[in-house]
């Protein structure tokens, strides 16, 4: 499936700069340098409310990252969205706040300037001439993803985005919280519909974590039915799925691969 065309630009004005500046290895990706490159300095202060802030004033942008905020991939992507937001919105938001969780919120529902911001994002800090090579004939995997994260300095959520953007794989990643489903991205190879429930499968990886408390859990013999639309719970069709647990969002990422014909 073709990226719609307002997904489209915000990945081809991160590419721009990302050629511009003829980075060519992911240590090269100083985003707080290139945000101020663009006219858009950063900050860190002790925010109150709010993770990053962006104000705009006659052509000019300041950009303003909580300077408690624990982990430096979150920090990187609160730049980078904020920084989205004044490339690609200049008529739009002239003031944005944005929390990590938003940052990390990759459904649909929410404002379309949001999801142009978080694939700005995840592009400029992991450009597809560098970040695609490193997953070609890769199989899904968390692991595989937090290796990508520590080398791109990115949140797992991002990467795991950006993964399935450029991935020949059919899966899809699943956002749940209190055994319900918040969002959901396939990728582009992805032949099969998600079930429409919202209610996560008590035979999925996922469920097996919100009861056990343990933090990652994976299966190749996961129900496809589970997951997929067209399927029983009760088959014998399959799917791989990868499932982690953060304590910290109270969220569960679910990485559900087809690893076999089905």
């Amino acid at each position: 499936m073709k990226a719609p065309a307002r997904e489209s630009i915000p990945v081809i004005k991160a590419r721009e700069i990302i050629a511009k500046l003829e980075i060519e290895d992911p240590s090269e990706i100083e985003i707080e340098l290139i945000a101020a490159n663009e006219g858009a300095p950063v900050l860190e202060r002790p925010l109150q409310g709010s993770d990053g802030r962006m104000v705009r004033l006659d052509g000019s942008a300041l950009i303003t990252v909580r300077e408690s905020i624990r982990f430096l991939g979150q920090k990187r992507f609160v730049v980078g969205h904020e920084l989205g937001h004044v490339l690609l919105h200049p008529h739009v938001r002239q003031i944005d706040e944005v929390s990590v969780a938003q940052a990390s919120n990759y459904s649909h529902n929410q404002e379309p300037e949001e999801i142009e911001a978080n694939l700005f994002a995840a592009e400029i800090l992991m450009p597809a001439p560098l970040f695609a090579p490193r997953i070609l004939n890769k199989e899904p995997s968390f692991a595989l993803l937090k290796e990508l994260a520590e080398e791109f300095r990115t949140t797992l959520t991002a990467t795991a985005i950006q993964f399935l953007r450029y991935t020949k794989e059919e899966c899809a990643l699943i956002s749940s919280k209190g055994g319900r489903r918040r969002w959901a991205w396939p990728s582009e190879r992805l032949s099969f519909q998600l079930r429409e429930e919202q209610d996560i499968h008590d035979y999925t990886c996922a469920s097996e974590l919100a009861k056990s408390g343990e933090s990652h859990a994976r299966g190749d013999d996961v129900p496809a039915g589970c997951w997929l639309h067209g399927f029983s719970p009760d088959g014998k069709e399959c799917v791989t799925e990868d499932s982690i647990h953060s304590k910290d969002f109270g969220e569960t990422l679910s990485l559900i691969w087809i690893h076999e014909a089905i």
